[in-house]
């Protein structure tokens, strides 16, 4: 049965191809309703005659004939698609007194259901409860006029840039118990206010929100990389805080919070320990952020989450990468850098806004079909031969289909915007080593450029008499580069100044994550590794630090301080290590003389002794047994500590107590005590190499005489020495 009469002048209906729109209106028209739909505009004496080059001017006309309809004063019902909130918010427009309902095929409609609805209009749809919150939604200052709340303060954000259906963050919603659970998206939780489903606002609560709100828009304020990002997840998470806190009646005031903040905690404890529904991390991550806000808030010195029993495992330590892992880790980043330069190749102006699909050529041969959010035709079940569902299924698809490839805007060819815009941005960062979120913040401008031994240097050309460098780049890229800025320059005729402006279909704000998941999948059906830009960028700096290996010129090149660069992007390589193990001995060990070295690591022996060569016969023979023996083997190596040369140290001293036992050399015999002086002299000129080395060895070499001059000798050598001073 139909619905009773309604007292609204305008119905919307919304709904996909087949729904039963047009069903739905004609019980409308039996109540004296006027029925509009665009298709009306397409009907030339009785036939139906679809061109979809007027598509755009058959809504227009639409909108035209609803607003001469209502201007009459007649009741006018509109049939159409409405996917999106921004095709209803005209219409919404024209008077006050709406209603929009949604056709939900049942059986009963005149038309069958679609065997394969289009794709880009499930990728689009909106659901009609979250359209209604969003048209229906208050302004910022949403709460009504009552001595209840009169009082409250202004606890927005006006600093903050929303996207076009971004709802703006208000942390008055967090005064009030049961609001913070309601759907923020479009504005759910203003309207449950308003309309008082969440009572009173709690009193108790103001202090402790009005200091957050304080601490956030200082940090908003003072500005950061990711500031902004920082705050919306604190605000995420914030909600989902009181939610709780709510839903379990926990009192949430400056004096009660800490105890509330301890009681969550517990809560997501046994939410990873004994439901295990999360991580350890998970759970550590999600106090974090709430613990920072309130540490802030509350002038805490020490975190308030170190004061709970949550605890993850560090990560351990960095491993060294073998020659082979190695050698692949690059081959995937190239082969990837392969893969973003074939998509910039394929996909200029004319193929975006060409006929679909657009192809993507890989150097390897293969040919990819992209259809812009279009089902392939392959895949849509109602296009296949043999089809034995209702024929005008098939024609309605087609249509659809015809429609959607006639309209060449970014409405329709965004997918294919977002991944050249894409692979342009991840080529930039592997090219110039910038993050992120520097990337994503950077301005388009006029360039200037400065060369230099391997490339550019990049200015702002209006400010280049600072020589402020934006970036640098190699010299091959600066043509790429160039040719970027040509093709943004045709793409983009609106005001953003974003280098690399993603087009955000939903309203999204231009700040918003760069969305690659078309060329995460892209990288899936040619079998090609994603690199994210975080991998992309340790990669490049790995390879320099590796070819270089000049730390100093890495970090200048990273842009980073050389702490940094060692502590968080170097990665341990087995290749480096050996590579470096041989020169230092090689440059190093006073008894090698520049001899050409094997390549063993540090502390490794093969079990073989081997003797230097031009030993003298009277030295310590090498049998892997006396540690005399070791100072006199090819395999023998030093180790780079202060424990290592305090032991040294301890066993030069052994040998001078064991030198005092030996007389005077008799003529014409052997010298009994020569090995052992030998053993001495090739200890001092180790000690003597640490001491000269630098001061951080110098400090070793000292630290080990005090420990001598006072007795304390190294464990390995202590027994011995106190053995050899007792006899």
């Amino acid at each position: 049965m139909l619905r009773p009469p309604t007292p609204a002048q305008l119905i919307l209906i919304r709904g996909l191809p087949g729904s039963g729109k047009s069903t739905l209106a004609q019980g409308y028209r039996e109540r004296g309703y006027r029925h509009l739909e665009a298709d009306q505009f397409f009907m030339v004496d009785g036939e139906y005659r679809f061109d979809p080059e007027r598509l755009g001017e058959a809504h227009a006309w639409c909108l035209d004939q609803t607003r001469g309809a209502l201007e009459a004063g007649k009741f006018v019902c509109v049939a159409n698609t409405f996917v999106t909130l921004d095709e209803l918010k005209p219409y919404t427009k024209l008077v006050p007194n709406w209603e929009i309902v949604e056709a939900i095929h049942d059986g009963r409609s005149i038309h069958a259901v679609p065997a394969a609805t289009p794709q880009f209009m499930r990728a689009k749809w909106t659901a009609t409860d979250d359209v209604i919150a969003a048209l229906k939604r208050p302004p910022l200052q949403f709460l009504p006029a009552s001595p209840a709340n009169a009082g409250l303060p202004d606890l927005t954000f006006p600093m903050v840039k929303y996207g076009r259906n971004e709802t703006p963050w208000d942390l008055r919603v967090l005064l009030y118990k049961g609001a913070s659970k309601v759907h923020y998206k479009f504005g759910k939780a203003f309207v449950a206010i308003a309309e008082g489903q969440c009572g009173q606002p709690v009193v108790e609560r103001i202090a402790l929100v009005q200091r957050i709100h304080a601490e956030m828009t200082a940090r908003l304020v003072a500005g950061g990389k990711r500031a902004r990002t920082t705050a919306q997840n604190t605000w995420y998470q914030l909600r989902h805080f009181v939610a709780w806190a709510d839903q379990n009646d926990q009192p949430l005031s400056l004096e009660t919070v800490e105890t509330t903040y301890r009681h969550r905690t517990d809560f997501l404890i046994h939410r990873c320990r004994v439901k295990g529904e999360i991580t350890e991390r998970t759970a550590m991550h999600t106090a974090q952020y709430i613990s920072s806000i309130l540490d802030a808030a509350l002038e805490r010195t020490q975190p308030l989450h170190l004061t709970t029993r949550l605890s993850h495992k560090r990560k351990r330590g960095a491993r060294a990468v073998g020659v082979q892992a190695d050698k692949q880790n690059l081959a995937h980043t190239f082969a990837f850098g392969h893969l973003l330069v074939d998509v910039i190749d394929s996909l200029p102006l004319e193929a975006i806004y060409g006929p679909l699909p657009a192809l993507i050529h890989t150097r390897d041969g293969r040919c990819v079909e992209q259809w812009s959010l279009l089902l392939r035709h392959r895949t849509a079940a109602s296009l296949q031969p043999g089809y034995k569902g209702n024929k005008h299924n098939t024609k309605r698809v087609r249509e659809a289909r015809a429609a959607w490839e006639a309209e060449h805007t970014p409405r329709t060819r965004y997918p294919l915007i977002n991944l050249r815009i894409a692979a342009e941005m991840m080529l930039f960062i592997g090219q110039t080593g910038m993050n992120l979120s520097q990337t994503r913040d950077l301005k388009i401008t006029q360039y200037a450029y400065e060369s230099t031994i391997d490339g550019y240097k990049v200015y702002d050309y209006k400010e280049r008499a600072r020589k402020e460098v934006l970036f640098e780049i190699f010299t091959d890229y600066k043509a790429v580069f160039e040719d970027y800025l040509a093709f943004r320059r045709e793409l983009v005729r609106e005001s953003t100044d974003a280098l690399f402006p993603f087009v955000q279909p939903l309203g999204g704000a231009e700040h918003s994550r760069p969305n690659t998941h078309l060329l995460k999948n892209l990288c899936k059906e040619v079998d090609t590794p994603w690199i994210s830009a975080s991998a992309l960028r340790k990669t490049r700096i790995n390879w320099l630090l590796r070819e270089s290996r000049d730390p100093d010129l890495t970090a200048d090149k990273a842009q980073h301080l050389k702490q940094t660069l060692v502590r968080v992007y170097e990665e341990p390589s087995l290749q480096v290590a050996m590579r470096e193990i041989i020169q230092f001995y090689r440059k190093t060990d006073p008894r090698l003389g520049g001899t050409i070295m094997p390549c063993p690591a540090v502390g490794v022996c093969d079990g073989v002794p081997e003797p230097l060569p031009n030993l003298p016969a009277e030295s310590p023979k090498p049998d892997c047994t006396h540690p005399a023996g070791c100072l006199f083997c090819a395999h023998h190596r030093d180790i780079d500590s202060e424990d290592y040369v305090w032991s040294m140290a301890s066993m030069r001293f052994l040998n001078t107590l064991l030198l005092r036992r030996f007389g005077p050399k008799e003529n014409g015999k052997a010298d009994r005590a020569a090995y052992v002086e030998m053993v001495l002299q090739v200890l001092t000129q180790k000690l003597k190499w640490f001491e000269n080395s630098n001061a951080k060895r110098l400090e070793w070499v000292n630290e080990a005489l005090e420990k001598l001059a006072e007795g304390n000798f190294h464990l390995h050598w202590r027994y011995l020495i106190e053995s050899a001073e007792g006899v």
